[in-house]
């Protein structure tokens, strides 16, 4: 007796736990997905409390509380704005902006001082080169970089050092994006 059929070659797949571990997967992914919605729609809904909660405090501090005079409360509001603008001051990254004006600041180009401005986000370069070309190559490249803008020139005068000895001393002042 001879068989044409050869087993070995054919591939038997157990369709009906296929279809089990199918259904079970797609159950379990609902489920997740239904957990994570709840979860979501929890933290949004507790978003809005809490920015409920801020706007009421934010209200309250900005208003002026009974028995206080109009100068006095006038004089405690700049008091605060004062002391939140050194905070915001200290909060800088100070390290990370020498990075960047070491990583403009061409050959030749000394610079003597570094101070931030009246306004937020401004910076005052004070310093000396040999040669006024230089001072236009420093202005050129804190044009070109991304995290310089509106650079100008403030004040620019020769100095003689020495017998033989000549530079530029200068000025710029710049904002700074971070």
């Amino acid at each position: 007796m001879r068989f044409s059929i050869n087993l070995a070659t054919r591939n038997y797949v157990d369709k009906r736990l296929l279809n089990q571990v199918c259904y079970v997967s797609i159950a379990l992914l609902l489920v997740l997905s239904g957990w994570n919605i709840t979860r979501a729609s929890w933290n949004l809904g507790e978003q809005r409390k809490l920015d409920s909660e801020i706007q009421a405090l934010e209200g309250r501090f900005n208003s002026k509380p009974g028995g206080v005079s109009d100068k006095d409360f006038a004089e405690q509001q700049a008091h605060i704005r004062f002391y939140n603008d050194i905070i915001d001051r200290k909060g800088k990254d100070w390290l990370k902006l020498l990075d960047l004006i070491e990583s403009v600041t061409p050959e030749g180009i000394s610079l003597a001082a570094i101070a931030p401005g009246k306004k937020k986000d401004e910076l005052s370069l004070d310093g000396r080169a040999r040669t006024f070309s230089a001072v236009r190559h420093y202005l050129e490249k804190l044009e070109e970089s991304s995290v310089f803008t509106d650079v100008m020139l403030l004040s620019h005068q020769d100095l003689i050092t020495g017998d033989m000895g000549r530079g530029v001393q200068f000025r710029i002042s710049c904002k700074v994006r971070y």
